[in-house]
């Protein structure tokens, strides 16, 4: 054994065939050292890493990736809470909870020692003794679209789904700033029916296009190198828009199209139990595949049939199909 094989297995690194350090090893350092301290900063996190990583050569580049989208995971998935300071931003652990959907399988989430993964799954018949249990329902909460909508300044929809952000997002669209359609190849609007998303950028596919007809859009403008996500209104001549305050709420706007639309946002396979999101999935419900389930793909998860009911009720399905 040479001695950087010593030290991999000391600190549990492991890397791909690139010798890029896998993200699971990453969340497991980090999730360690925040656990064990109570509180650290983000410049702690970064420098910890970097000498811990030293012996194996990687660039700094890789390291910062890599710390990010980890970091990103355990926000997501509810292990950490993300604190602003004067010296930047740190992170603590959530208090330690299981979180259960009636499925074979619990999730520990929070500050615990037990269990290793970038999502820690233990078999529902013999749960881990640390915290108390949860059911899903009551983690995720009520769906972030009713949020949303209140603090847009709607009224609260508890008994409706996205269809009713997208309503009010209409509303705001068509008496919003006023925006000019002189260089068409600019904007990509969400108007198809295609069960494939697609991309806006660089050309529209998918359920992508151009403007070709009046009506209210999700739609992507470019700006230089960025695409901004707003709502526009076409009448005419006349084009106003309106740009949610997060990307979050514009994926919700998507949702309540898709539903409008009477298409399904969602896809599952009983038989392989494979979930796979037709629009861009907002927060909540990838964070309720990532506790639940084992990501294949971007938009794509193996998870159980109590699992999906859970996010088809969260996203409102017109029709949740079970392929047999």
């Amino acid at each position: 054994m040479t001695m950087m094989d010593a030290w991999s297995a000391a600190i549990g690194y492991t890397a791909d065939d690139t010798d890029s350090p896998l993200l699971p090893s990453i969340v497991e350092h980090i999730r360690s050292a925040i656990f064990e301290a109570g509180f650290v900063s983000r410049g702690r996190i970064t420098s910890g890493l970097k000498e811990a990583y030293r012996p194996f050569d990687l660039d700094e580049a890789v390291i910062r990736e890599k710390t990010d989208a980890a970091i990103d995971l355990m926000l997501l998935s509810g292990d950490l809470e993300e604190y602003a300071t004067s010296a930047g931003r740190g992170y603590a652990g959530t208090p330690p909870r299981l979180i259960d959907w009636a499925g074979d399988r619990v999730t520990l989430l929070g500050s615990s020692g037990m269990g290793t993964g970038t999502v820690r799954q233990f078999a529902a018949e013999t749960p881990p003794d640390d915290g108390v249990t949860i059911a899903l329902d009551d983690e995720l909460g009520r769906p972030e679209w009713r949020n949303a909508l209140v603090e847009l300044g709607g009224a609260d929809a508890p008994g409706s789904d996205a269809r009713t952000l997208f309503a009010f997002s209409q509303a705001l669209a068509a008496s919003g700033e006023r925006y000019s359609l002189d260089e068409p190849n600019a904007v990509a609007v969400v108007s198809g029916r295609s069960e494939f998303f697609g991309r806006a950028d660089p050309a529209p596919s998918g359920r992508w296009g151009r403007v070709e007809a009046e009506g209210f859009y999700p739609a992507a403008i470019r700006t230089g190198y960025t695409l901004k996500n707003v709502v526009i209104h076409v009448a005419g001549k006349q084009t106003t828009l309106w740009q949610p305050p997060s990307r979050d709420i514009w994926r919700w706007i998507v949702v309540g199209q898709t539903l409008t639309q009477g298409d399904p946002v969602l896809r599952y396979d009983q038989a392989s139990g494979v979930l796979d999101f037709l629009t861009p999935p907002p927060r909540q419900a990838e964070r309720a595949a990532l506790i639940t389930g084992e990501q294949l793909k971007p938009w794509s998860w193996r998870l159980d049939t109590n699992a999906y009911a859970v996010i088809a009720a969260l996203m409102g399905c017109p029709r949740q199909r079970l392929s047999e």
